[in-house]
């Protein structure tokens, strides 16, 4: 897809490719799957062109969501059934996503533009969502003036919170009930969604993954035998 920013400059058009995760991102890995239904929607990210790019890791405890307007922790069982379902998991040997003990070396760009799904280093990711977000969302070019103004409208917004609070209502035991209800039935969804979907691909992952073993038997490489070995277990005793 060659797709390009505008810009004027000095009275000439100025052309700029717009960035890419296949041409930004050093030894960017494409699954072989597009992104699961519903996943996005369970971690709280929409589709909006903005936010095309949407990074996932493991930090503090708990999935980690990031996208050009910031980063939120989020439903660990969604994240669960991506990265630790058999089509996505013969992908990520030795890719350290984090963990409880470790921040993430690697990470998942999800594109819900192309519908894809690419592994990379984590600090390549993050410099690549920065470039995006330059791209698509530049920091608008203020005047001290109008800055010190949105500064007051800030501070003049949090004095009337305080002062007012009726002005803004807290939601009832009854009411926040019910959105948690809600979400943990739509994560349900997700997750049987996701579930469904990456089951398509086991076959492929399969055979993929009895080539990876015999390589690994050629190379004597024992610690990704087991690796291998415990990956297909799982997988046969789920199928059971």
């Amino acid at each position: 897809m060659n797709e390009q920013k505008i810009e004027c400059k000095m009275g000439c058009w100025e052309h700029h490719p717009a960035p890419t995760s296949k041409v930004e991102i050093p030894s960017a890995y494409l699954l072989p799957m597009g992104i699961p239904p519903k996943l996005l929607s369970a971690l709280q990210v929409e589709n909006k062109p903005a936010k095309r790019y949407v990074i996932l890791t493991y930090q503090a405890t708990n999935c980690y969501v990031e996208h050009i307007y910031g980063g939120h922790t989020d439903s660990f069982w969604v994240y669960s059934a991506l990265i630790d379902h058999f089509s996505v998991a013969i992908h990520l040997i030795g890719c350290d996503l984090g963990s409880d003990d470790s921040y993430p070396v690697y990470g998942l760009l999800l594109d819900q533009q192309e519908d894809q799904i690419w592994l990379g280093q984590y600090r390549h990711l993050k410099a690549f969502l920065k470039t995006w977000r330059e791209y698509a969302y530049p920091e608008p070019v203020l005047t001290p003036e109008q800055r010190e103004q949105i500064q007051k409208n800030v501070q003049k917004f949090y004095q009337e919170l305080r002062q007012n609070p009726e002005k803004f209502p807290q939601l009832s035991a009854q009411e926040f009930g019910e959105i948690v209800q809600a979400r943990m039935k739509r994560q349900e969804e997700a997750i049987c969604a996701i579930t469904q979907y990456l089951d398509q691909h086991i076959s492929d992952a399969l055979s993929l993954a009895e080539r990876r073993l015999n390589a690994a038997k050629n190379n004597e490489d024992h610690q990704i035998i087991r690796y291998l070995d415990s990956l297909i277990y799982r997988l046969k005793h789920q199928q059971n």
